[in-house]
This record gives structure tokens, C-alpha cells and sequence, in this order.
């Protein structure tokens, strides 16, 4: 398939329902990083109720258990490594879906969450990590420790050797910005050797939250977001946001707890996918009408053949 091609499936209406479903298990975070918002979030943090959560993962099992699921969209989810994590991946697991996913910051993953991950049968997990030296790890991830980070993740590869297993499939992360691009290189190289798969992507601004300098040139015609058209967002307390980049919730597209995820997709939702497809985009609501994030909206995964 051609890039173009690509490009061209990743912006189109999915349909029915969503392709991609973030699910705000918690929105509690424990770093403060300079290129996130979650720091200013006004929206109230909460960890989400099983009874809500097992109502999302059955009607996406009755859907299409193919259906990719983030257990996470705007915090860490190894916050909540002693509650609810483990029972949740158990029951989408359970439920027979095929691509369960997880992102992190790595921090709080010990080696006993380590074990757990490896026993629960996780599809894949993505590590954010941004940097190759300690210093520029610090001025990013503030709160982050890198040696902690860097030991964790080895950790889960070795035991995965050990094991002899291939899931979870591992992923590093390197969110490209102007402090840290000159350590692209040496990033990629030195976790393509750890035999995980590296993910390098621009920055966003979280729809305005923060700056990201690298999506000020907006000479190229805008196209639909890939985020509106084919993924949904689900806060912990059950409210259908904009999209996955919408993580102060300024546009509340449903509610879960009483509506069925087809039919917020469906609705509201829909009638945003169409804007964006007839280039309406001086008529989306805010903070989808003004946001520079469908630029970003990419990313370009290398590892070692």
C-alpha cells in the first residue's frame, strides 16, 4: 500500500463504530511533563468504576473484539497497579479482544507489575520515554527518573525472553521537539538493540493546551483528523470528549454510562466526521475548529530487521 493510500484509509469515516477506543482508567498522573497538559487539566481526576468499564469492554466484544483498546487516555495507568489495572486487561481479555493496549510513562512499573503484565496477556505496551541522555529525559519527563525508567523496561524484555513469550509486544516512544531531535539517532539505535519498537512522533499541543512550535506552519490544506475520524476518547467518568486530543473535556460528545458507544458515535460525533469531510472546519465547535494537532496525528515506527 502506497503512503498516500495509507494516509488516505487512516483519515477516512470508519463507519459505524470506532476503530480505536481510549478508555480513561484513570486520569490521575504521576509526572508533570513540560510538552503534556495534564498539569493544567481542569477537569476533575478519578479512576473509573469496574461496573462502567465492563460495560464499554462487552458491547465492544459484541461489536467487533478486533477493535484496538488503550486502557489508558490521559494518565498513567500503573496509578492504579494495586486496584483496578490487572482486573480490567483479565476482563477484556476474557471477553476475547484481540488488541489490548497500554501507554506509560514507565516510572511506577516495578517489577511485580513487570510480572503481572507479562502473566495477563496484554497485547502491547508503549513507554514513554522522549530522550536519550538524563538530562534532556529530566527537562521533559520532570518527575521522571530515567535509570528507574530504562531498568524497568529491561526488566519486562528480560523476563519476556526468559519466558520465551511474545506479548506484551514492546514499544518506546520519542516524541521529536526542538530540545531533544539531535538524539533521534542514538535513541533508535539503542532500542532497536533491546529488540523493541521504536515510535517516533511529533509533538501536539493537546488542542491548544501547549505550545508545539512544529505545527505553526499551516501553508498545506487542511484534511480531516485521523483522531475525530476513526477514535474515540471515554473519560473516567464515563463522558465521550472531542477526540484523543481533547483531554480537558471542552466538548462532551455523550455519556457512556447512558448511552451505548454506537450511538455516540453515531450521533454527535458523526455530524463533526461530516464537517471535517466537506472541509467545513470553520464550522466545528471549539477546540476542534481552531486546533493544529491533525498534523500530528502520525508516526513512524522502526525496528531491527
Amino acid at each position: 500500500m502506497s503512503a498516500k493510500a495509507n494516509q488516505e484509509d487512516r483519515i477516512a469515516d470508519c463507519g459505524d463504530f470506532p476503530r480505536t477506543i481510549l478508555i480513561d482508567t484513570t486520569s490521575f498522573c504521576n509526572l508533570t511533563c513540560s510538552m503534556c497538559g495534564h498539569k493544567t487539566m481542569s477537569r476533575k481526576r478519578g479512576n473509573m468504576d469496574m461496573d462502567l468499564y465492563r460495560k464499554i469492554i462487552d458491547e465492544i466484544a459484541e461489536v467487533d473484539k478486533n477493535i484496538r483498546i488503550w486502557l489508558i487516555f490521559f494518565g498513567d495507568p500503573f496509578v492504579i497497579k494495586k486496584t483496578t489495572l490487572f482486573p480490567m486487561i483479565k476482563y477484556a481479555k476474557e471477553k476475547g479482544l484481540t488488541d489490548v493496549v497500554l501507554n506509560s510513562n514507565g516510572n511506577l512499573m516495578d517489577e511485580e507489575a513487570a510480572d503481572k503484565l507479562i502473566d495477563s496477556d496484554l497485547d502491547a505496551i508503549y513507554f514513554g520515554v522522549d530522550a536519550f541522555k538524563k538530562e534532556t529525559y529530566e527537562k521533559y519527563r520532570v518527575g521522571g527518573d530515567y535509570d528507574t525508567v530504562i531498568k524497568n523496561i529491561q526488566y519486562l524484555l528480560k523476563q519476556k525472553k526468559e519466558k520465551q513469550i511474545e506479548h506484551p509486544k514492546v514499544f518506546v516512544q520519542f516524541v521529536e521537539m526542538e530540545g531533544n531531535k539531535a538524539e533521534v539517532k542514538d535513541f533508535t539505535e539503542f532500542w532497536k538493540k533491546q529488540g523493541v519498537v521504536v515510535k517516533i512522533r511529533p509533538m501536539v499541543s493537546w488542542a491548544g493546551l501547549v505550545e508545539a512550535p512544529n505545527l505553526k506552519d499551516t501553508n498545506q490544506e487542511r484534511h480531516p483528523c485521523h483522531w475525530v475520524m476513526q477514535t474515540m476518547s471515554v473519560s473516567n467518568e464515563g463522558k465521550v470528549v472531542l477526540c484523543a486530543v481533547d483531554v480537558d473535556a471542552r466538548f462532551i460528545a455523550g455519556d457512556i454510562n447512558k448511552e451505548s458507544i454506537k450511538d455516540v458515535w453515531k450521533g454527535k460525533l458523526k455530524e463533526i466526521r461530516n464537517l471535517h469531510l466537506e472541509k467545513k472546519f470553520n464550522l466545528l465547535p471549539h477546540p476542534c475548529k481552531d486546533c493544529l494537532d491533525w498534523q500530528a496525528a502520525c508516526a513512524e515506527f522502526v525496528e531491527e530487521k
